[in-house]
């Protein structure tokens, strides 16, 4: 075909020109979209390994000398995790020897003891608090810590300098000789598949976008289509004419997504991922990656318009408008299948330790992306059978016609709804993920759990209690400082206390007796979730033991901020433990961390995306239906049906495949969410979904009612008397 006759069949009329400018817009912001999580995904292994030296560089049970050395080619060193209202910070403490040989991360130098570097966003966040609320914790701040230490600009870690001598009566510190270099990147497994599925969910409703506007065009030129058609262009050239066309549209949205892309950057960089905000070179993909996005999505774009409008012959000629589709058979369900076993294989081959992290990265992603594609090849099939069913079901007009044209186009009824199946499916992955995160929140009410105002704290081997006990009760804000002490039978892991004290840290039905043996684990535990005990046991008495040996420490405060902030700092310097105080709310906050919050945030933003572009698809595919039918339409409203039963005709043409679909994809969806947290999630488990789910659900639901009214002023259009004597 000649390019001004191609040329001339594509933009012949100003509504061509403006849906070629909307479906490189559609495409721009998912390219930008899908750019921004390719680039997250390739550099989360380099940001593992930024904050590597944090962890340690020998395993924790290493064998090391009863009484360590100092020595110039090693380091002590203790990992753990302070917090200051809801802020975690990652601790590490370190003894080295003045002529040190061991580099330090960032290459700066050892600090000493008192002293510590922090990072930016924890040195900012000291600055507005009183010294004795939180950096007295730590010693002199004598540096910042640079960037190519950090996961994120929001991380919040302090590196302290201490004795020799105390890091080595600790049984938790370890003896190093160099900084941990490559980051745990089996943690971030989790993460990295998110991202990547996220990828896919931004690329499979692009897919169908362009596939239901390609169809689209074509019902808009069918007839100059088939005019084409009579005087020569075989099937062959018409496809390449709507490749063509769909190859410029979308070649030139995926270069403007670069922009896109470029824009979004900054914004994305500040949702958490993996326990820190990203920096935004951490976004941006390599140039290659960029180059090969571009060029895929347009390949793609090209090669879908190709196969639809070739397959479907569009602009056939002859007097026939409307042929019935190949019957969609069985067979279809074949590559859900498929994609399901790989995906479960893949999962059980983790498990069973006989494959490698990227090896579970590539088969269970592979098995997710056929599983998606798999719910659109196998829609067709499903929708034929449950329309069969309607339709000896049905009576009404309205049943009668819809019935008919589901049976003969199961295919092309689907495919109205696909994208926002695809979106059920995505969205109900993403919940089952979040539904296995413990959100942070306030812990709830609970009789005989630790008071709100408490703060706990395990006392050292050896410590001298009352002198701890002494230097936090002078803290302003401490109303009572109680020490108890370790039951004397073994493997007993409750602690002594008169019944005073456990009244005044928060047991109720306290028994009457010289001491009681009360549950302190469990007491801190009550209301947060992360106990299985449906109460807190009551404390029962036991014979007071002189000799016992101190266990732990409560300081019970008025219950501000400032108050247990200030007995946290004078605990962990009395009492430098290798496991910092703690409070209820903290202890609960912590159920959270790492594996974390951000997941929750990152399913639901994928949520909105898939289902908005979903809620696009289907407006544009129902008012292709409604073009590529009015000759129909128009024939039944001479014959005297209403708009009114022509438009719930539409509608239910829509209902019954998407309800048809629905269901199996919500649950296809939740069984891809459940295996993946099964294999990736580090002990987590999948639960019911918030109630963030059901607004999604209801949000999808309610978008495709609009999606379907907005095409009802189309239908009266199409049936004009007018129109239907052109036809």
């Amino acid at each position: 075909m000649k390019p001004a006759a191609a040329r001339l069949l594509l933009l012949g009329t100003a509504s061509s020109v403006r849906r070629l400018a909307a479906i490189s817009a559609g495409v721009a912001l998912g390219v930008g979209m899908l750019l921004v999580l390719v680039g997250a995904y390739t550099h989360m292994p380099a940001r593992d390994d930024r904050i590597a030296w944090a962890a340690p560089a020998t395993p924790w049970d290493a064998d090391r000398p009863e009484d360590p050395a100092p020595t110039d080619s090693t380091v002590l060193t203790t990992f753990a995790t302070d917090v200051n209202g809801l802020d975690f910070v990652t601790l590490v403490a370190v003894a080295s020897t003045p002529d040190t040989q061991v580099a330090f991360p960032g290459g700066i130098t050892p600090p000493a003891p008192g002293e510590f570097y922090a990072s930016p966003a924890l040195a900012e966040r000291l600055a507005a608090v009183p010294a004795d609320q939180w950096s007295d914790r730590y010693g002199t701040l004598i540096g910042l810590l640079p960037d190519s230490t950090l996961q994120g600009p929001s991380q919040l870690v302090a590196l302290t300098g201490a004795e020799w001598d105390v890091l080595a009566s600790d049984p938790s510190a370890v003896l190093q000789e160099e900084f941990t270099q490559t980051g745990g990147r089996a943690a971030s497994l989790t993460y990295r598949f998110i991202l990547a599925i996220g990828a896919v969910s931004i690329l499979v409703p692009i897919i169908l976008l362009v596939s239901i506007v390609s169809q689209l065009g074509a019902a808009e030129r069918r007839d100059r289509f088939a005019t084409v058609r009579l005087i020569g262009a075989g099937r062959r050239a018409i496809a390449a004419v709507s490749a063509l066309e769909m190859a410029v549209a979308a070649g030139l949205g995926a270069l403007a997504g670069l922009a896109v892309a470029a824009g979004l950057g900054p914004l994305a960089a500040r949702i958490p991922i993996n326990g820190a905000t990203s920096f935004t070179a951490d976004l941006a993909p390599t140039p290659a990656l960029a180059i090969g996005v571009v060029a895929g999505v347009t390949l793609l774009a090209a090669l879908t318009a190709w196969w639809r409008t070739y397959r479907d012959d569009v602009g056939a000629p002859g007097a026939v408008r409307e042929r019935a589709e190949k019957k969609a058979s069985a067979w279809r369900a074949v590559p859900l299948a498929a994609g399901l076993a790989v995906y479960a294989l893949s999962a059980l081959g983790a498990q069973a330790g006989v494959l490698g992290s990227e090896l579970v990265m590539v088969g269970m992603f592979g098995g997710f992306v056929v599983v998606a594609l798999g719910i659109v090849f196998a829609g067709p099939w499903l929708t034929r059978v449950v329309s069969a069913a309607f339709g000896r079901a049905t009576s009404s007009a309205t049943g009668v016609v819809a019935a008919g044209r589901l049976s003969r186009h199961p295919r092309a009824t689907f495919r109205a709804v696909s994208g926002l199946v695809v979106a059920v499916f995505i969205v109900s992955t993403f919940a089952g993920a979040a539904s296995a995160i413990e959100r942070i929140g306030e812990p709830g009410p609970e009789p005989g759990a630790l008071d709100d105002g408490a703060v706990i704290a395990w006392l050292d081997e050896g410590a001298d209690a009352a002198a701890v006990q002494g230097a936090v009760a002078r803290v302003s804000g401490v109303e009572t400082v109680v020490v108890g002490h370790r039951a004397a039978v073994a493997d007993d892991n409750r602690v002594v206390l008169s019944p005073e004290d456990a009244r005044a840290i928060g047991a109720v039905d306290v028994p009457d007796a010289s001491a009681v043996l009360v549950d302190a684990l469990e007491m801190i535990a009550a209301g947060t979730g992360l106990t299985d005990a449906d109460a807190v046991a009551a404390p029962e008495p036991t014979t007071r033991e002189d000799g016992l040996e101190p266990a732990l420490l409560v300081a019970v405060t008025d219950g501000s901020q400032a108050a247990m902030a200030r007995a946290h700092t004078a605990i962990m310097l009395a009492n430098p433990s290798s496991l910092p105080p703690t409070s209820r709310a903290q202890f609960a906050a912590s159920g959270s961390l790492e594996v974390t919050q951000e997941l929750s945030v990152m399913a639901y933003i994928g949520m909105a995306i898939a289902i908005g572009i979903s809620a696009l698809s289907l407006t544009v595919s129902t008012v292709a239906a409604a073009i590529d039918r009015r000759r129909t339409f128009g024939l039944l409203r001479l014959s005297g049906m209403p708009v009114s039963q022509l438009r719930a005709t539409v509608a239910t043409e829509a209902a019954v495949p998407l309800g048809a679909t629905l269901a199996v994809s919500a649950g296809l969806g939740f069984l891809v969410a459940w295996v993946m947290i099964e294999t990736l999630g580090n002990g987590l488990t999948v639960s019911w979904p918030d109630a963030r789910y059901w607004i999604a659900m209801l949000g999808a639901v309610a978008l495709a009612g609009v999606a379907l009214i907005g095409s009802f002023g189309l239908v009266r259009k199409a049936t004009e008397v007018e129109t239907t004597r052109f036809e």
